[in-house]
């Protein structure tokens, strides 16, 4: 699996040999922009060839099944990538591709889809390989004779008969048939599946003159669709010209040894020049200072794959050798190679922490995972070697925590923070509605706050919504700002920044110099400035109080809020903390989140709104699912409401003071007013006097 949207159920798919089977759900909302939305998933797919043959990838075949009654109500599609049709897939050699599952929607509703995709290979698309060799360590006499026979054997494994031609590099030489036709000019054939040997006669060209009395030559085979290769190298004797004497040694220059992803292998390229002629090349590995060994090519071919090497520094000297024994040499830079590389991973507030491996140009695959009552990171900073990698570099599911890193070059670190409760430790100061203050560890669903309403930019009053079982912590930081005033949080929290107008999480983005809102005694919004942060190694109590609708409190004359702040962000807010007044809200409808969460948090948290977050892709169905259910609705996390009866009371209250407890899902009748009208803090509403309201969570009234 690398990608997907708006799918129910993500995983990877199951597959046996050359079949790949799904099962996908995707589930599309009653909203237009629901039926407007991308429905697809995308997987990585490696085809591997074991054999000793090439194939031809000719097609594949999707026959999926809509287990759905509404079936007609879609479009179904699937694509290809990164493979064309007759692309060759050579032995010992694989490719990766790409293939996406796309779903058009023209109603809504839940669609199950599932199907068998099978890549084909057809016994018939086999290719394969034409090989050739001459026998080993051969020498011939042409000092004394015109021409020398010597014989190829040639192998030919395709299903097909191929064509050929035997050539060599040196010119003072040619090669014929036993008729004299020169063999590079004239095409020789061999049968499917067949083995056979062929008379080659090696002749000096006329004038030729040789400078000493030993030439070689490398005989090469050219397949007429293929790569030359060479066939072997020929010791040939010849007579010395004694008026020619070869003085200028060869050139070499540009040696490299380039990583290889086979274990203990590096492939050394270099460039070698010669008036003559190269013989052959003479390659030297170091590890430091010490010759660990030599190897020698039987031809001028200008690259060596050194193997069996352990971890290390090594340089590379590679001597080039002329036909006449002069000889020049030339080294490589010292660098280091190594064919594990670590892996650090160093997820932050209760994720995994350690060091790992994974072999050079493999895939690195694992799991991220949070402690209980902590959510995975959203995101993910991955660094390669020195290169920080983009998203289409790896593949991350931020609801399952699936890690992908294919094709690793570098050690890897990769770094993320979980998410939780943002938490205050006890003794916080928390303003309620009347001016006072009380310490958050005492704070109850009965106290009415005074909390900042992001409508209206100024104060409002509300009760709470959900309030967190206290916990235990040794460590936590202490935060001093420029009026010398203090808080202590721990866990992710969020202050209102004041430059950016956004509130910031102090774990990540919080730092010295940085300037944050809080209120003074006449309600008014005041900047100040961190001056210090400190970690504490004490052991204390730590809670959380989330104010219904706003999320915030005002603690320590600080406007605090979770941590989780792509929802308090929800909206752009001005200088005043206030969002736009044309800002576009969209519902998300409950039953799409009756599942893990009650009617009055629904209610109370403004959760229909989560569908602002889902249209900006700024998370997904399933993410947010998981927030709730391991922090939200924890029984862990979350200090039950008033229950009597195992039913849910809430305040309700009025600003003539008249305060009851009310049962949840009960409807009341507005008392009177002055103004003949109530606003609802908890709605942001207003009603009528008589007018019948029911209460879902604790509401406070006021005549305005």
């Amino acid at each position: 699996l690398s990608d997907y949207a708006n799918l129910e159920n993500p995983g990877d798919p199951t597959y046996e040999d050359t079949k790949i089977g799904f099962n996908l759900t995707f589930n599309v909302a009653r909203t237009q922009e629901a039926l407007e939305a991308d429905y697809y998933v995308s997987y990585l797919i490696t085809i591997t060839n074991d054999s000793f043959y090439d194939y031809a990838f000719q097609t594949t075949t999707f026959t999926p099944t809509i287990n759905s009654a509404n079936a007609e109500d879609i479009e179904l599609s699937y694509e290809i990538e990164g493979i064309e049709n007759n692309e060759i897939i050579a032995s010992s050699e694989f490719k990766t591709l790409k293939l996406i599952i796309r779903m058009v929607p023209n109603n809504v509703g839940e669609y199950n889809i599932s199907g068998e995709t099978d890549f084909e290979l057809e016994p018939e698309t086999q290719t394969g390989s034409i090989l050739g060799s001459i026998p080993k360590n051969l020498t011939i006499d042409l000092k004394n004779n015109n021409s020398e026979e010597i014989t190829a054997t040639i192998i030919n494994t395709y299903e097909t008969e191929m064509s050929f031609h035997i050539t060599t590099s040196n010119s003072n030489f040619y090669l014929t048939d036993r008729d004299g036709n020169e063999l590079s000019e004239m095409a020789l054939s061999i049968n499917a599946n067949a083995e056979n040997t062929y008379p080659i006669l090696v002749k000096k060209r006329a004038g030729a003159r040789f400078a000493t009395e030993k030439q070689t030559i490398n005989i090469f085979l050219e397949p007429t669709d293929g790569n030359r290769m060479s066939m072997g190298v020929v010791t040939i004797i010849v007579e010395k010209d004694n008026s020619l004497v070869d003085t200028e040694p060869p050139t070499i220059g540009n040696v490299v040894g380039s990583l290889q992803p086979t274990r203990g292998a590096v492939l050394v390229t270099y460039n070698g020049n010669d008036n003559i002629g190269i013989s052959h090349y003479i390659i030297e590995t170091y590890k430091g200072e010490e010759l660990v060994a030599t190897n020698q090519t039987d031809s001028d071919i200008q690259e060596y794959m050194v193997v069996g090497l352990q971890d290390g520094t090594y340089h590379f000297k590679v001597q080039a050798v002329d036909t006449s024994g002069l000889t020049s040499s030339s080294e490589s830079s010292s660098a280091e190679y190594r064919w594990t590389m670590s892996v650090n991973i160093n997820i932050t507030q209760g994720g995994p922490n350690g060091t790992y491996t994974v072999d050079y140009g493999e895939t690195y695959s694992t799991t991220i995972t949070a402690n209980t009552n902590r959510i995975i990171p959203t995101n993910l900073t991955i660094v390669m070697g020195s290169e920080t990698l983009s998203n289409n570099q790896y593949t991350y599911n931020n609801t399952n925590g699936n890690l992908t890193i294919p094709n690793v070059t570098g050690d890897i670190s990769i770094t993320g923070a979980t998410s939780g409760i943002g938490c205050l430790i006890e003794g916080t100061k928390v303003l309620l509605a009347n001016k006072k203050e009380k310490n958050i560890e005492d704070i109850s669903y009965d106290d009415l706050l005074l909390v900042w309403n992001y409508e209206t930019g100024t104060v409002t009053k509300e009760y709470p919504i959900w309030i967190e079982k206290g916990k235990t912590t040794n460590q936590y930081i202490k935060i001093t700002f420029s009026d010398k005033s203090e808080i202590k949080v721990y866990g992710h929290h969020a202050f209102f920044e004041a430059d950016q107008k956004k509130f910031i999480n102090y774990q990540t983005d919080l730092k010295l110099g940085t300037k944050v809102k809080k209120i003074n005694s006449k309600n008014q919004l005041k900047t100040v400035t961190v001056t210090k942060i400190e970690e504490i190694k004490e052991t204390v109590n730590y809670y959380f109080v989330a104010s219904t609708r706003y999320y915030n409190i005002i603690a320590n004359n600080f406007i605090t809020t979770d941590g989780y702040t792509a929802i308090t962000n929800l909206y752009e807010f001005d200088d005043n903390i206030k969002w736009s007044d044309n800002r576009e809200i969209k519902e998300l409808d409950y039953q799409y989140l009756e599942d893990v969460l009650p009617y009055y948090l629904y209610k109370g948290f403004r959760t229909g709104e989560l569908a602002v977050l889902l249209n900006k892709k700024e998370t997904s169905i399933n993410q947010f699912k998981n927030y709730i259910t391991n922090l939200i609705t924890n029984s862990k996390m979350q200090l039950e409401p008033i229950t009597k009866n195992n039913k849910h009371y809430w305040t309700v209250s009025f600003n003539n003071h008249k305060k009851a407890l009310t049962m949840e899902g009960t409807q009341i009748t507005l008392p009177k007013s002055k103004t003949k009208r109530w606003y609802s803090t908890a709605e942001n509403k207003w009603y009528k006097e008589n007018d019948k309201v029911t209460v879902w969570t604790g509401m406070h009234f006021e005549e305005k």
